[in-house]
């Protein structure tokens, strides 16, 4: 018998360039309590991708950089910062900070975006990196700064919080 298939909608902008791809989300945190969710708050999900196959089993083909509204809101005005400017220049996010293991180790996650020149090209990138590992992907200046607006759109429209509602006791009701 087949199966059914129920589509879900998502805002999500993707962005490929030859070697590599961001996309960016809607997305969500949810805090738990004794295993069950008590509250779901709104983030910004931005996943940078190699398109390249992997090399090497150790290799890390993916970076995730999860934003509150108001960071994706900081991001898109940096976009718009960097795509005025005359000259090359890069913008950096506050990094992000958490341990990890046993030992807990700090990893360090920074996103940013930039203007740049080489060899008499130009032109803009969004950049992730993590530790050692780093992901660029170039975009022309309208890719650019539609990421920009739609980081600035997901700002506001993921700036929402459900939470477990407490009822009073029914004897503590009057």
């Amino acid at each position: 018998m087949p199966q059914s298939h129920e589509l879900k909608r998502t805002r999500c902008y993707e962005i490929f360039s030859q070697s590599a791809g961001v996309e960016i989300r809607e997305g969500m945190k949810t805090a738990e309590e004794r295993g069950e969710a008590v509250e779901r708050s709104g983030r910004i999900h931005l996943r940078f991708f190699k398109l390249a196959p992997r090399i090497n089993p150790d290799e890390v083909t993916q970076i995730r950089f999860i934003c509150e509204p108001d960071e994706a809101f900081g991001l898109s005005l940096m976009i718009d910062q960097v795509a005025n400017s005359s000259v090359p220049c890069k913008e950096k996010l506050n990094p992000h900070k958490f341990s990890v293991g046993e030992r807990g180790e700090e990893t360090v996650t920074t996103l940013s975006v930039e203007k740049w020149e080489r060899g008499g090209k130009s032109g803009y990138a969004l950049a992730v990196g993590r530790g050692k590992d780093f992901i660029s992907v170039p975009l022309p200046l309208s890719k650019f700064l539609f990421a920009g607006n739609f980081l600035r759109f997901l700002s506001t429209e993921q700036s929402w919080v459900e939470r477990v509602e407490k009822k009073a006791p029914a004897h503590a009701v009057r």
